[in-house]
């Protein structure tokens, strides 16, 4: 009986997925941990590849990380990144060489960010705390208006910051890009204690910032929301209540900032 040889077809190369955390902040802005404790908690506790450090108007940190990073050698790549106060709300600013100086109109931010290569992220774009800080500017994101008006790169549709409103400030993010801007979508935890690095995170293909910055150039990135632990989630609170003084003195200087016309309209059954 003759037997018949079947070709042996070549192995299939799937592409490489990796996760991203792209809004974490440090000891030197806000937050609670140093460059140092950020980069041993992600190479032990997570499986992202790469994280980028967004230090409010700020990007010494994320030098400082990827520094630590390289000398450690984990396999671990950090973005420069800063979280940029524009008039307007926050600019998250990826891919940069040096710091964006705050107090600029978003339509200026965005501008200086291009002009060193970046990515400009509408970073929780319809968080709106309406508080100011003493210089006057917005805590919040820049608001629907700006993020339709403005030649943004990306949206900031999954922000894990633990607070009830913020699954439903995305929703709105994400249904104003799918129906009208049709952006990248970024997920970040907004981490401001090193427990709630990696809780939402960027899905892209490849491995490296090249090919994330490919990626969020083509819009084929996506958002997730994981859950951050128990004792995660109370360390978080206790980082905050410091912060709840400071932001009521804050009040009673400088009062509310306007709130923007409610725009978005999300549909019960969008998801």
């Amino acid at each position: 009986m003759k037997t018949i040889k079947k070709n042996k077809s070549k192995k299939e190369t799937l592409p490489k997925i990796s996760k991203a955390d792209l809004h974490v902040h440090s000891s030197f802005s806000d937050a609670k941990a140093t460059p140092e404790e950020i980069v041993d908690w992600v190479h032990t506790n997570t499986d992202l590849t790469m994280i980028a450090i967004t230090d409010h108007d700020e990007i010494d940190g994320a030098f400082e990380a990827r520094k630590i990073a390289n000398e450690k050698g984990y396999d671990l790549e950090v973005v420069i990144g800063e979280e940029v106060t524009a008039v307007e709300g926050h600019v998250v600013g990826l891919f940069l060489k040096k710091k964006i100086e705050p107090g600029m109109s978003a339509k200026d931010t965005i501008e200086a960010i291009h002009k060193q290569g970046g990515i400009a992220v509408a970073a929780h774009p319809f968080f709106q705390t309406r508080l100011r800080t003493l210089r006057g500017e917005q805590v919040d994101g820049v608001g629907g208006v700006t993020l339709i008006k403005e030649n943004f790169d990306a949206v900031e549709i999954v922000n894990a910051t633990p607070f009830v409103t913020a699954i439903k400030e995305g929703q709105r993010a994400k249904y104003l890009n799918r129906k009208l801007l049709l952006k990248a979508e970024v997920g970040g935890s907004d981490a401001h204690t090193k427990e709630a690095v990696g809780v939402a995170f960027t899905i892209f293909e490849g491995k490296t910032a090249a090919d994330l910055k490919k990626c969020l150039k083509a819009g084929s990135t996506h958002a997730y929301r994981g859950r951050m632990s128990a004792s995660g989630l109370a360390k978080y609170l206790i980082f905050c209540v410091p912060h709840v003084g400071k932001i009521g003195y804050t009040i009673m200087r400088r009062g509310f900032s306007p709130r923007e016309p409610d725009i978005i309209k999300v549909p019960k059954d969008f998801r």
